[in-house]
């Protein structure tokens, strides 16, 4: 049996974070700015989430750090 067999939330869960960071991955391309940084944090913070879940500490490194970049620009925007 396939692993989103058993856990069919975890399938949806990537699925939906994945279709939001090709949303802020949009957002950016039409320069849409400050919704493109919101967007794409979100959607990272939730693959941070989702490399957790799958005990993935590659994954888990690459989306905290690229959440912290985030975060910062947004702290940045806001100074």
């Amino acid at each position: 049996m396939t692993d989103w067999l058993l856990k069919p939330w975890q399938f949806w869960f990537e699925w939906g974070i994945t279709a939001l960071l090709i949303a802020g991955v949009v957002l950016t391309s039409f320069n849409v700015y400050p919704l493109n940084i919101w967007v794409l944090m979100i959607s990272n913070v939730g693959w941070v989430i989702q490399a957790v879940l799958w005990r993935k500490t590659s994954l888990f490194v690459v989306q905290l750090v690229i959440t912290i970049i985030y975060l910062v620009g947004i702290v940045n925007s806001f100074v």
